[in-house]
């Protein structure tokens, strides 16, 4: 009967630990079918964006638009404070988002070239930092007013940079950046 007994028991723990074993599995490919649709759901929604960007239409009014008015709109807060100037890098803090960077390049030419923005937001992964996003603007000034024309994005097609321009100013406007400059000092140092 003991030996009996021992075999039954023994069944029965294989059994639980059989249905348990299945159970996570299935609750496994569960969970990544719902995360793999998620990941769906924001790629298209990220196409929606750049698609209803590139089909916006033109500024009625014939005045330059920037390719990303947030990044516009934040320079112009800064230009009062002097430190929008080429060879400067600015840092803009604003948590709990990694802080975004602006280092402010000019253009080696006969002409003297044009003036550069780089854009970039940075965060450290297994204690080494690294650019998660990186976009090069080059920089015209009427007035108070910037205009940005966007001349590459990482790691973006280069056949939609305007529209990628458009929908990382709406993130920065979301996020708080443009809030963050007004009402706090931005660091600044030279590049």
């Amino acid at each position: 009967m003991g030996i009996y007994f021992s075999h039954v028991l023994f069944v029965c723990v294989r059994v639980v630990i059989g249905v348990l074993s299945y159970s996570t599995f299935v609750f496994l490919l569960c969970r990544a079918v719902a995360v793999g649709t998620r990941k769906d759901e924001s790629r298209r929604e990220l196409s929606h964006r750049v698609t209803s960007s590139t089909q916006a239409p033109p500024d009625q009014a014939g005045q330059l638009v920037s390719d990303c008015p947030a990044l516009s709109e934040l320079l112009a807060n800064l230009a009062s404070t002097g430190i929008v100037r080429p060879g400067m890098e600015l840092v803009v803090t604003n948590s709990p988002h990694s802080p975004l960077v602006l280092e402010i390049t000019a253009r080696s030419g006969d002409d003297g070239g044009s003036t550069q923005l780089m854009a970039y937001h940075y965060r450290f992964v297994e204690n080494r930092l690294f650019r998660e996003t990186e976009m090069t603007f080059e920089v015209g000034q009427e007035g108070q007013q910037f205009l940005l024309k966007v001349s590459r994005y990482l790691p973006a097609n280069p056949n939609y940079l305007k529209a990628f321009a458009m929908v990382w100013s709406d993130e920065l406007m979301k996020k708080g950046y443009l809030q963050a400059v007004k009402s706090r000092p931005v660091s600044a140092k030279a590049a």
